[in-house]
């Protein structure tokens, strides 16, 4: 729970500009899960928190929690990620800040989340496959948040799958299950896709990055794009600009 007055670190996934001068923001954090934040006089020209509430900044702040909103006492930079010059990965870091903002409820504190992304934003500027880095990030973001369940075991019985064997998917809660339960509504799945899949909920992203894949990662996104659907009402900002 948070206190009144309290200190953390985060990083920044959202920013809402209020009136002339104060800002929202949204912070990922070490110790509380995601939190809003309003600092006021953030959009004047000398405020004390100038060019350190952007996208993806990891800060040191200091809060006073309000009856809806924390109010932003200090805000020390300590590192700012976006230095990425390629436009194609802006579109993906700003697709991540977008999700990761519907999963996660303020004041929901989810172990490992804060680390995992702090881990695809240290990759996302140096990796010659950023696609990989952002299917591997949405997978692991599902499975922590307990929307995808891990895919080495059927969802019904719990036995172990056996990839020897036909799988089955249901698209609408993306739970795997062997041939002895599978029901009308679930589809065979592909074996190659269940192995990746199961791969990036276990492994870090570097691992991931190492892999020499050929149609996987196409068939990851159209299959996460179902899943995200099925999720998240109304269409996402950021993924019309994605893949363009």
């Amino acid at each position: 729970m948070i206190s009144k007055h309290f200190k953390t670190t985060g990083i920044i996934i959202r920013k809402i500009n209020l009136n002339d001068a104060d800002r929202i923001i949204t912070v990922l954090t070490d110790d509380y899960g995601k939190i809003d934040c309003i600092a006021k006089g953030a959009r004047r020209i000398k405020s004390k928190f100038c060019g350190r509430l952007e996208l993806f900044n990891h800060i040191n702040l200091t809060c006073f929690q309000g009856r809806d909103l924390a109010i932003l006492n200090e805000a020390y930079l300590l590192e700012g990620f976006l230095e990425t010059k390629n436009f194609d990965k802006h579109k993906i870091l700003f697709f991540i800040a977008e999700l990761t903002n519907k999963l996660i409820q303020t004041n929901q504190q989810i172990e490992g989340i804060y680390p995992l992304l702090k881990d695809v934003l240290n990759h996302i500027d140096s990796s010659k496959k950023p696609d990989t880095v952002l299917h591997s990030y949405l997978i692991k973001l599902l499975t922590l948040t307990g929307f995808l369940p891990p895919w080495n075991k059927c969802a019904i019985c719990n036995d172990k799958l056996n990839v020897k064997n036909t799988i089955y998917l249901n698209s609408v809660d993306a739970n795997v299950v062997c041939g002895g339960c599978k029901t009308h509504a679930d589809s065979i799945i592909d074996i190659s896709l269940l192995k990746w899949i199961n791969f990036m909920q276990n492994y870090p992203i570097s691992d991931a990055l190492k892999v020499q894949i050929k149609n996987e990662d196409r068939k990851v996104w159209q299959w996460l794009q179902n899943i995200l659907n099925n999720l998240i009402s109304g269409p996402m900002a950021t993924e019309k600009f994605l893949y363009v």
